[in-house]
């Protein structure tokens, strides 16, 4: 080979080499900024999370206060009218039982 073409080798193995420590370098910077991202996007979704849970729980709150309601009032109104109560159950079952009766 020529004198000049092995330069011109050595010259490109030189550049190869700076280009390969340049695409490493690159590629460690953007891990690192994709590390900080996912780390900002985990800790988003964190509060996210959390910020919904409290609502799930305040509404799920209010629906168990919403039935307690509702037997505590059911409740009064068998204490206020017994008999009544005791009728109205025992048409419902029998009107319940002729719906669903088996030997038609």
């Amino acid at each position: 080979m020529s004198v000049k073409t092995e330069e011109n080798i050595d010259a490109l193995k030189e550049e190869l080499q700076t280009l390969r420590k340049q695409m490493e370098s690159l590629a460690k910077s953007l891990e690192k900024d994709a590390s900080g991202r996912a780390a900002g996007v985990a800790a988003d979704l964190e509060d996210q999370f959390e910020k919904y849970q409290k609502i799930a729980a305040e509404k799920l709150q209010k629906a168990l206060n919403a039935g307690n309601d509702g037997v505590e009032n059911v409740s009064e109104r068998i204490r206020q009218n017994p008999l009544g109560s005791l009728l109205l159950a025992f048409g419902a079952g029998y009107v319940l039982s002729r719906i669903f009766r088996q030997d038609r």
